[in-house]
Protein backbone atom coordinates (compact mmCIF):
# COMPACT_ATOMS: atom_id res chain seq x y z
CA UNK A 1 0.00 0.00 0.00
CA UNK A 2 3.03 2.43 0.69
CA UNK A 3 4.72 1.56 -2.60
CA UNK A 4 1.44 2.35 -4.61
CA UNK A 5 0.79 5.60 -2.41
CA UNK A 6 4.29 6.65 -3.61
CA UNK A 7 3.15 5.85 -7.50
CA UNK A 8 0.17 7.95 -7.30
CA UNK A 9 1.97 10.77 -6.05
CA UNK A 10 4.84 10.43 -8.07
CA UNK A 11 2.64 9.82 -11.08
CA UNK A 12 0.20 13.02 -9.90
CA UNK A 13 3.21 15.31 -9.64
CA UNK A 14 4.93 13.61 -13.11
CA UNK A 15 1.32 14.62 -14.95
CA UNK A 16 1.30 17.86 -14.24
CA UNK A 17 5.10 18.76 -14.62
CA UNK A 18 7.68 15.90 -15.02
CA UNK A 19 10.78 17.49 -13.38
CA UNK A 20 8.42 18.12 -10.34
CA UNK A 21 7.56 14.34 -10.55
CA UNK A 22 11.04 12.73 -10.90
CA UNK A 23 11.85 15.01 -8.23
CA UNK A 24 8.55 14.40 -5.64
CA UNK A 25 9.20 10.49 -6.03
CA UNK A 26 13.18 10.52 -5.34
CA UNK A 27 12.13 12.02 -2.39
CA UNK A 28 9.74 9.99 -0.95
CA UNK A 29 11.97 6.81 -2.21
CA UNK A 30 11.71 5.41 -5.09
CA UNK A 31 14.88 4.51 -7.21
CA UNK A 32 15.76 7.44 -9.50
CA UNK A 33 14.35 4.97 -12.45
CA UNK A 34 11.33 4.13 -10.78
CA UNK A 35 10.41 7.89 -10.38
CA UNK A 36 11.34 8.97 -13.59
CA UNK A 37 9.46 6.07 -15.60
CA UNK A 38 5.90 7.08 -13.48
CA UNK A 39 6.53 10.48 -14.15
CA UNK A 40 7.42 10.22 -18.19
CA UNK A 41 4.49 7.74 -18.69
CA UNK A 42 2.21 9.76 -16.59
CA UNK A 43 2.95 13.46 -18.84
CA UNK A 44 2.60 11.10 -21.40
CA UNK A 45 -1.06 9.81 -20.71
CA UNK A 46 -1.77 13.57 -19.75
CA UNK A 47 -0.23 14.69 -22.97
CA UNK A 48 -2.63 12.66 -25.20
CA UNK A 49 -5.61 12.98 -22.96
CA UNK A 50 -5.20 17.13 -23.61
CA UNK A 51 -4.90 16.34 -27.57
CA UNK A 52 -7.53 14.11 -27.48
CA UNK A 53 -9.98 16.36 -25.55
CA UNK A 54 -8.43 19.42 -26.50
CA UNK A 55 -11.16 21.11 -28.92
CA UNK A 56 -13.02 21.63 -25.59
CA UNK A 57 -10.49 22.28 -22.91
CA UNK A 58 -8.33 25.36 -25.40
CA UNK A 59 -10.77 27.57 -24.91
CA UNK A 60 -11.80 27.35 -21.62
CA UNK A 61 -7.91 27.76 -20.87
CA UNK A 62 -6.54 30.01 -23.38
CA UNK A 63 -8.83 32.68 -22.37
CA UNK A 64 -8.04 32.42 -18.96
CA UNK A 65 -6.30 35.83 -17.62
CA UNK A 66 -4.44 33.90 -15.03
CA UNK A 67 -2.34 32.40 -17.78
CA UNK A 68 -1.95 35.38 -19.68
CA UNK A 69 1.71 35.78 -19.14
CA UNK A 70 2.50 32.07 -19.84
CA UNK A 71 0.52 32.52 -22.93
CA UNK A 72 2.96 35.27 -24.16
CA UNK A 73 5.67 33.08 -23.76
CA UNK A 74 4.16 29.91 -25.79
CA UNK A 75 3.16 32.50 -28.73
CA UNK A 76 6.41 34.18 -28.78
CA UNK A 77 8.29 30.54 -28.67
CA UNK A 78 5.61 28.64 -31.48
CA UNK A 79 5.87 32.18 -33.46
CA UNK A 80 9.61 31.47 -33.57
CA UNK A 81 10.25 27.95 -33.18
CA UNK A 82 7.62 26.18 -34.38
CA UNK A 83 6.00 22.76 -32.67
CA UNK A 84 9.70 21.59 -32.24
CA UNK A 85 11.04 24.23 -30.62
CA UNK A 86 7.76 24.79 -28.54
CA UNK A 87 8.16 20.98 -27.03
CA UNK A 88 11.05 21.03 -26.61
CA UNK A 89 10.91 24.07 -24.13
CA UNK A 90 7.46 23.05 -22.71
CA UNK A 91 8.58 21.24 -19.59
CA UNK A 92 10.77 24.33 -18.81
CA UNK A 93 9.03 27.29 -19.36
CA UNK A 94 5.02 26.11 -18.88
CA UNK A 95 4.61 22.25 -18.61
CA UNK A 96 4.02 20.17 -21.33
CA UNK A 97 0.12 20.28 -20.32
CA UNK A 98 -0.87 23.93 -20.29
CA UNK A 99 2.00 24.22 -23.65
CA UNK A 100 0.12 21.64 -25.55
CA UNK A 101 -3.63 23.03 -24.79
CA UNK A 102 -2.19 26.65 -25.81
CA UNK A 103 -0.24 25.48 -29.26
CA UNK A 104 -3.88 24.11 -30.10
CA UNK A 105 -5.02 27.05 -29.17
CA UNK A 106 -2.77 28.86 -31.60
CA UNK A 107 -3.75 26.16 -33.90
CA UNK A 108 -1.22 23.57 -34.48
CA UNK A 109 -2.22 20.32 -35.74
CA UNK A 110 -2.84 17.59 -33.80
CA UNK A 111 -0.57 14.51 -34.67
CA UNK A 112 2.90 16.12 -35.37
CA UNK A 113 2.48 18.57 -31.72
CA UNK A 114 1.47 14.91 -29.97
CA UNK A 115 4.52 13.51 -31.28
CA UNK A 116 6.48 15.86 -30.85
CA UNK A 117 5.41 16.49 -27.23
CA UNK A 118 5.97 13.03 -26.28
CA UNK A 119 9.62 12.95 -27.89
CA UNK A 120 10.11 16.40 -25.48
CA UNK A 121 8.55 14.57 -22.86
CA UNK A 122 10.80 11.44 -22.78
CA UNK A 123 13.83 13.50 -24.09
CA UNK A 124 12.99 15.66 -21.19
CA UNK A 125 12.33 13.30 -18.80
CA UNK A 126 15.77 11.39 -19.37
CA UNK A 127 17.72 13.82 -18.95
CA UNK A 128 16.41 15.19 -15.95
CA UNK A 129 15.99 12.09 -13.64
CA UNK A 130 19.83 11.77 -14.65
CA UNK A 131 20.46 14.79 -13.28
CA UNK A 132 18.24 14.37 -10.26
CA UNK A 133 20.34 11.13 -9.57
CA UNK A 134 23.13 12.71 -10.02
CA UNK A 135 22.16 15.82 -7.35
CA UNK A 136 20.34 13.95 -5.10
CA UNK A 137 23.80 11.13 -4.74
CA UNK A 138 25.85 14.33 -4.07
CA UNK A 139 24.05 15.54 -1.61
CA UNK A 140 22.49 12.76 0.48
CA UNK A 141 24.49 9.13 0.16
Amino acid sequence: MDLLLKLLSTAAAGALDVWVGIIVGMALGLSPILSGAVSIASAIAGVTLVVVAGGRLQHLIYRSRRLAKRRERVEHVWKRYGIPGLALQAPLLTGPLLATVLALGLGAPPRPLLFWMLASIVLWGVVLTGAAALGFSVFFD
